[in-house]
């Protein structure tokens, strides 16, 4: 009776905390109302650590419970240390420790914001996790992965819009509610596409939700396969199970509990020592006013990075004139976009202690099929687009970086960013036409499967290159590194192209109606438009600057594009998933080809 009255009043109070940060940090506040707000925050805490106290003494082996639930125990054992120390002794304790790196109070006030927020958000999400275990929901998720993964896509585009409405997020009332959508999709598909200017229009709240649809819309791609493996314990069918596999690959579906947490566990880590890099070598160099800003710039541009999201809270990015020569900057970046479009199951062969014990330890032992073909064939795009960039730029973009090693950053930076993320250290707009249509290309490729990239991947790619290759010298497989490669998979590589090049196609030619004024008066060119919406397809971000001058129809177009960039491939392979798995077969039929 008094854990099912508690049980009640857990949900009822963390969902209702919701609704008050959302207040107290989306609107104006008086002092009264600030002071009231503050309180009923301190009075959840409370009962979050009554609750947990309760639990205890009902538990037949506490013990157990503290070393099952080990993260509410930290969090329970914080909200205790602090309310000691500011009831005794009118401080807190890891505040006054931020404030003294922070060198003011200003680092304190964000510390116990960003707090605030965490534990509340982590006890609805404990709530959520808990209401799963404790529930039967077969019946409601023997939905199709690729639907799923859309609407949760749609959820976070739709949240994430809702946020940035609320009045303390933005600098100014003049911002129009497509500009804020176009953002929102912009964050949650990592693409980097924007009509604002978010250093400029966003306040610090509105900048850090933006970093958090980054951070989840990230997430949300390079683990949704873990995170619908662990619904699909509450039954999904083996039809389901064998579409589901090609996301996560087979190696990897018989451990997806482990392997969402390490997702989230390796994601942090690298975007931890990315932040760490970028405050290295943006500290003291004159662009920021304190330490608080650099820290805020390291850890936003190391996730916006890592997610391959692109978007900067620095005017003009990384061609702001005081970064744009920081080579050292855009190497850390450049490591981390590559890591980030690469694909987390990929980190894991290559880099996972397990592996490299194993690969030394049996020297026989290589890298899994699928990170080889993902490494070389990555490797030798970068290669080929740094050589296209190094020759037809060498006497343009090229000039104003003096040194050798600037202009070797410079030209691997602009290689492997059509292929993953929107940030540039040169103007696209200003870049030789030959330049241009190999950046299509590598936009069209885009990142590796199951990474935070875009376009039609580079396995994808590779296979499509085997196949015809093994057309053209008349082989009955299609091989790929020794291996062959079977034809539900080189089908569906066809798939993907097809469905992609309509896509863009269809797109393009839309913006030729809705921008045609534009055109006409020679503001756009064709390469513009084509290059604006392969680039919103592909989830990259790139563009040559007509972005915030597109009407309001050619701003729903690109918002369009990004969105299915980011599940419109992975969609088509779940959605279809049946239809390719079908036994049956029509009598055979020839055609002339060619």
């Amino acid at each position: 009776m008094v854990l099912g009255l508690v049980r009640v009043s857990y949900i009822f109070i963390a969902l209702s905390m919701i609704g008050v940060l959302i207040y107290f940090y989306g609107f104006p506040q008086t002092t009264e109302s600030e002071k009231f707000l503050t309180r009923l925050i301190e009075l959840s805490f409370l009962f979050y650590t009554f609750r947990f106290i309760v639990r205890l003494i009902y538990e037949l082996n506490p013990i157990k419970y503290i070393m099952e639930h080990w993260a509410e125990t930290l969090i329970i054992l914080y909200l205790v240390a602090e309310g000691i120390a500011f009831n005794f002794y009118d401080t807190f304790i890891i505040g006054e420790i931020f404030a003294k790196i922070s060198g003011n109070e200003a680092g304190k006030e964000v510390f116990m914001d960003f707090s605030n927020i965490f534990i509340q958000l982590f006890f609805v999400i404990y709530i959520i996790i808990d209401i799963f275990k404790k529930r039967d929901f077969r019946q409601y998720f023997k939905i199709h992965p690729g639907l799923l993964f859309m609407l949760s896509i749609l959820l976070i585009i739709t949240i994430g819009t809702g946020l940035l409405l609320l009045p303390e997020m933005t600098n100014s009332n003049d911002i129009s509610f497509i500009d804020v959508l176009f953002l929102a999709t912009s964050s949650t598909s990592v693409t980097g596409l924007t009509t604002l200017d978010i250093s400029e229009v966003l306040t610090f709240k509105g900048q850090l939700v933006v970093l958090f649809l980054i951070q989840i819309g990230g997430l949300n791609t390079i683990a949704f396969g873990a995170l619908y493996l662990l619904i699909a314990k509450l039954g999904v069918g083996l039809k389901q199970h064998a579409v589901i596999e090609d996301f996560v690959n087979e190696s990897s579906f018989l451990d997806t509990e482990k392997m969402f947490v390490r997702i989230v566990k390796w994601t942090l880590v690298i975007e931890l020592i990315g932040a760490i890099g970028i405050f290295i070598f943006i500290h003291n160099n004159g662009l920021f006013d304190g330490t608080r800003q650099e820290v805020f710039y390291a850890v936003f541009h190391a996730i916006s990075s890592f997610c391959s999201a692109g978007l900067s809270t620095v005017s003009g990015g990384m061609m702001n004139p005081l970064l744009v020569n920081n080579y050292f900057l855009h190497f850390v970046v450049l490591g981390l976009f590559f890591l980030g479009g690469f694909g987390m199951i990929y980190l894991f062969d290559l880099f996972g202690i397990k592996h490299l014990r194993n690969r030394m330890k049996y020297p026989w032992k290589t890298l899994k099929f699928d990170t080889k073909t993902t490494l070389y064939t990555t490797l030798i795009l970068l290669v080929a687009g740094a050589v296209v960039f190094f020759i037809f730029e060498y006497n343009r973009s090229l000039v104003a970086h003096e040194s050798g090693f600037g202009k070797l950053i410079v030209t691997l930076f602009s290689s492997m960013t059509p292929r993953s993320t929107g940030f540039s250290t040169v103007d696209f707009s200003t870049l030789s036409l030959p330049v241009m249509v190999f950046m299509l290309f590598l936009m069209f490729v885009g990142a590796s499967s199951g990474s935070s990239g875009g376009g039609i991947r580079v396995s994808t790619f590779a296979v499509l290159l085997s196949s015809v290759s093994a057309t053209i010298q008349r082989k009955q497989h299609v091989e790929l590194f020794k291996r062959t490669i079977d034809t539900d998979t080189v089908l569906k590589a066809y798939t993907v192209l097809i469905f992609y090049i309509a896509g863009n196609l269809i797109g393009i030619f839309i913006l030729l109606i809705t921008e045609h004024n534009a055109i006409e008066l020679g503001h756009f060119t064709l390469m513009d438009i084509i290059f604006e919406h392969v680039s919103a397809a592909s989830t990259v971000g790139l563009s040559t600057g007509i972005t915030p001058h597109l009407t309001v129809s050619g701003k729903i177009v690109i918002i369009v594009a990004m969105f299915i960039g980011r599940c419109g491939t992975l969609t088509i392979a779940y959605l279809f998933g049946k239809q390719m798995l079908s036994n049956y077969k029509y009598p055979k039929g020839h055609l002339m080809i060619g």
